[in-house]
């Protein structure tokens, strides 16, 4: 061993919560003062006590419920589903690094379930507002697709086939959501046009699917 070095040395509490700092992006950092500072923004409106790093759990859940509910862009407007999560996850991580290192985790312990049933609530709502995100499916690629008509599976040829080539066209030409809104569908959802210039046939829905006015968040398992 060099001299002057030693195996163990004394690494002091700001020494170690400098290190634990520094493990999150400035960015990540950032964020997480942000969500703090419109939480204390919404305390201090509402008049109650801003320092809500110093609350107990149950006083925490119950407030963090009326929070998911009531907040609102500097403009008055509402958040989309997105914004209004990384709000919550940021709330999370800035409770649980220094200097407050709390052992709570307001997204996914028990203790905060009632708040997180608010939450859900609040996300579904904003996605019946059209606030919510949108996830597609990737598109089937064109090579597949072509090995899938040509099969045996969907030959027009064949009862069992001419009935999986009709799903398949529905689903993939008529249908937003997969099977969500095929039980409702009868033969008067389509109509048979005919273009003008062309003299082809085609096929149209006489009706839209409503919109979806359910789910809470596809990404309430995400971690902050």
């Amino acid at each position: 061993m060099e001299s002057g070095k030693r195996r163990f040395v004394d690494t002091s509490d700001e020494e170690i919560e400098q290190k634990r700092l520094k493990m999150s992006a400035d960015k990540t950092i950032k964020q997480n003062i942000a969500a703090a500072t419109i939480f204390r923004e919404y305390l201090k409106v509402k008049k109650m006590d801003p320092g809500f790093e110093q609350y107990d759990t149950l006083k925490l859940d119950e407030v963090l419920g009326h929070f998911y509910m009531d907040v609102r862009k500097a403009d008055g407007n509402r958040y989309k589903t997105n914004s209004l999560q990384c709000l919550r996850y940021s709330l999370n991580r800035y409770l649980k690094a220094p200097p407050y290192n709390k052992k709570i985790d307001i997204v996914n312990d028990e203790s905060f379930s009632a708040s997180r049933e608010n939450f859900k609530a609040a996300m579904a709502e904003l996605k019946r507002m059209g606030l919510g995100d949108v996830e597609h499916y990737p598109c089937i690629d064109e090579a597949d697709r072509r090995k899938m008509y040509t099969s045996i599976y969907l030959s027009p040829n064949t009862p069992f086939g001419l009935q999986n080539k009709v799903q398949f066209d529905i689903r993939l030409y008529f249908c937003r959501r997969g099977m969500e809104n095929m039980p409702q569908m009868t033969k008067s959802t389509f109509s048979v046009k005919k273009n003008p210039k062309t003299g082809l046939k085609y096929v149209v829905k006489t009706l839209d699917e409503l919109t979806k006015n359910h789910r809470s968040s596809d990404k309430e398992k995400l971690q902050g």
